[in-house]
């Protein structure tokens, strides 16, 4: 029997989902110890040494050093598309439209990532008890930095999103959905460290675990067959009411967030 006829053998008796999707199950499994393992450097590094987080004051110090209004009003904007009101819109629209969709499957995990994901983070922030740069002006669990909410939900939001679309997409259709939605969240995440709403280790404690939740509900969603859902209607849907929350998030609340950022200036 040769090699490559005994692998042959050996996969057919494997459980279909492995026998179908064992290089993404690899790739969940392997995205989840790795980003759980520099999750937990990053808590280490900040919260059971002594000494200061240096990167953190470093980061900080140098981004406040550069920045201008005109920056100041993009990143203002930038950090408005991934603020919980736009996530919400998100959420519930394709929430709605999977249900509209009777995927069944998708939905239960769609809801978990997301509203699991938030829940652990604010279990997280309260838990960790860490102070901002500054006074954001914020009230209850958001008083808290540590993870940055905005870079673990929507690293969550738009990861899962990809999780879905990726499952009924050619393999080079693949690559500008992943590398739009990778940058709009890379673009949130560092919105956040220039107005000096977070620390580093905020952001990359957030998009750690964001990484880690999403891979590992990830591994478990890719198991099932999940059910044919068409990628270019969920992109459409997902664009458009990102586009019109984005807006009007930016409308309604763009003066106030400028104060409320710009108060960092004073800080050294």
């Amino acid at each position: 029997m040769t090699a490559k006829h005994w692998l042959e053998v050996r996969m057919k008796r494997l459980p279909a989902p492995l026998r179908q999707e064992w290089r993404a199950l690899l790739l969940f499994g392997a995205i989840l110890l790795i980003a759980t393992w520099l999750c937990l450097e990053v808590i280490g590094e900040v919260f059971l040494d002594d000494v200061i987080f240096a990167p953190d004051q470093a980061v900080y110090s140098a981004l406040q050093r550069v920045r201008s209004h005109w920056l100041d009003q993009i990143m203002t904007a930038i950090t408005e598309l991934g603020d919980a009101t736009v996530v919400i819109a998100v959420t519930t629209t394709v929430g709605v439209w999977l249900l509209r969709e009777r995927a069944w499957h998708t939905l239960i995990y769609w809801l978990m990532a997301t509203g699991g994901g938030s829940l652990i983070n604010s279990a997280i922030k309260i838990g960790l008890h860490r102070a901002r740069p500054g006074d954001m002006q914020y009230d209850g669990i958001s008083v808290f930095s540590f993870p940055s909410g905005h870079s673990t939900t929507n690293a969550v939001l738009y990861g899962f999103l990809i999780i879905i679309m990726s499952r009924n997409l050619p393999f080079i259709a693949r690559i500008p959905v992943v590398t739009t939605r990778v940058l709009l969240v890379g673009l949130i995440a560092f919105s956040r460290l220039y107005l000096g709403a977070h620390w580093l280790s905020d952001v990359a404690g957030g998009l750690f675990f964001g990484t880690a939740w999403l891979a590992l509900l990830g591994f478990f969603y890719m198991w099932r067959p999940g059910e044919p859902v068409e990628p270019l209607k969920l992109l459409t849907i997902t664009a458009v009411t990102l586009v019109i929350a984005g807006s009007l998030n930016i409308l309604f609340h763009h003066s106030a967030d400028m104060a409320r950022y710009a108060v960092q200036r004073a800080i050294p």
